[in-house]
């Protein structure tokens, strides 16, 4: 009796990825870089510097879920509501 294999599509899975990062990171590199580049004239250092950037946005992401550090910087930028009312003492103080 043999037995039926189904092929399966991993790729389908997995993250969109250029150079190891995704879309939303390589934005925070383009972001890096123009700011470098806008304050700084060496080519030398700044290539260095985005590098560096590079490496550590890869350290950081190891391990991490898809869509991590998006996730992160809209719940940082979402506006935060807080009750116009006030708290009761009882609620407070447990009384």
């Amino acid at each position: 009796m043999a037995t039926k294999e189904v092929k399966g599509f991993e790729k389908i899975f997995e993250r969109n990825k250029v150079l190891g990062l995704e879309f939303f990171d390589l934005l925070v590199l383009i972001l890096i870089y123009l700011a470098l580049f806008s304050f700084s004239s060496h080519l030398i250092v700044n290539l260095f510097c985005l590098f560096g950037a590079y490496l550590v946005l890869r350290f950081y992401k190891r391990g991490k879920p898809a869509h991590w550090l998006e996730s992160l910087f809209l719940f940082l930028l979402r506006p935060r509501t807080y009750s116009p009312t006030r708290e009761l003492k009882s609620e407070v103080y447990g009384e």
